[in-house]
């Protein structure tokens, strides 16, 4: 809906569940020129939010530039890689 209505994308990862869609999303963005991006959203990730609080409270001092790399502490439930796509399928 997004593609057709000319409006940019940020989607949470995955784009679809299998390739054929995947591809079938990509190619549509490109024939609308749309601009489609993924991530992982780690916004509300407890150690992202103690490095913001961090910094908006002046604990770390000047900041000028933060870049963070983050994983996952444990393998995903079981129930999740049941119904997930990508590497689970």
């Amino acid at each position: 809906a997004a593609a057709n209505a000319v409006k940019d994308i940020f989607c949470e990862k995955p784009i679809a569940t299998d390739l054929a869609e995947t591809i079938k999303a990509v190619n549509l963005c490109r024939a609308k020129g749309v601009k489609l991006m993924t991530a992982l959203q780690r916004r509300f990730d407890p150690n992202f939010s103690r490095v913001k609080r961090s910094i908006a409270e002046g604990t770390i001092g000047e900041t000028i530039v933060v870049k963070l790399c983050s994983r996952d502490p444990a393998p995903p439930p079981l129930k999740y890689v049941q119904g997930g796509g990508g590497i689970f399928k």
